[in-house]
């Protein structure tokens, strides 16, 4: 028998972190597997997919940040034209109850499932398995949202949409051959080729870490950073950057000095903000 956290979690916020963890906890008292379930592709790509949304959070890194939180399994489904049809009596009868044996599901108050969403927290009861509605996670009197946090990263504002994922924000790629730039000014660095449907922060200079190291981070037209610390080859290799805090604009200055002058600056930044 299963608990299931049931949603799409894009971001893996504070408020979806509210339902995972009452998901563990459940679990945990009745010695039962906590399982989510997630969504892949994103469905408002299928629904709608002129709109161009970007994630939060790849498949890949939203796995990994569900099993941080306590999920010991993870379960995709597929989000297709044909799954977006299906009622939701026939998603419930399914999955939830033949293929995953749930015991008790645990939702936010806002999930809707099924042909036209029709089917919410209200309609999951009733079918063998207990239900939780878990009220949403609030910031300034207002509901945290995936959507309200892609905003603030667009927009620039990256250090509120931080505080509303309650953790860093991932970008995940794979290391791909620059133009030596930083390299001849002294500070080696790496590029990323990143998902394309990921959504990169605006651009400027952000504290963050790559795995052990700490990492002064550019975006740009590229996604680069230099790992402090860090001096090995890795091109090939795929490497997820955990930026923390935005600390400044990206600017172009008169010369290479000055260029440096103010690299040195962001790496001692760099080096204060992340522990």
């Amino acid at each position: 028998m299963t608990v299931i956290a049931l949603g799409t979690f894009d971001g893996v916020h504070l408020g979806h972190q509210k339902i995972i963890k009452a998901t563990v906890a459940y679990a945990k008292k009745h010695g039962l597997t906590p399982m989510a379930i997630t969504f892949d592709p994103h469905p408002q790509q299928v629904v709608a997919p002129g709109r161009g949304l970007k994630l939060l959070t790849t498949l890949n890194e939203r796995r990994e940040l569900l099993h941080e939180y306590g999920i010991k399994k993870v379960y995709v489904i597929k989000f297709t034209g044909a799954f977006r049809k299906m009622g939701p009596e026939k998603f419930i009868e399914k999955i939830l109850i033949k293929k995953l044996k749930a015991k008790h599901v645990f939702v936010g108050y806002d999930f809707a499932f099924g042909r036209g969403r029709l089917g919410g927290g209200e309609q999951l009861k009733g079918h063998g398995f207990s239900v939780t509605v878990v009220p949403a996670a609030k910031k300034n009197g207002e509901p945290i949202k995936s959507s309200g946090i892609r905003e603030d990263i667009r927009s620039g504002n990256f250090n509120n949409a931080v505080k509303q994922l309650g953790h860093s924000y991932q970008i995940t790629g794979r290391v791909v051959y620059g133009a030596g730039i930083g390299k001849g000014l002294g500070f080696p660095t790496i590029n990323l080729k990143t998902d394309p449907h990921k959504l990169i922060p605006s651009q400027g200079v952000y504290a963050g870490r790559c795995q052990n190291f700490k990492a002064a981070i550019n975006i740009g037209k590229i996604v680069e950073a230099h790992l402090i610390g860090f001096d090995k080859k890795i091109y090939g290799h795929r490497v997820t950057l955990r930026l923390e805090r935005k600390i400044r604009e990206e600017k172009k200055f008169p010369d290479i000095e000055k260029l440096k002058a103010q690299i040195t600056k962001d790496v001692a930044k760099t080096k204060f903000i992340v522990l």
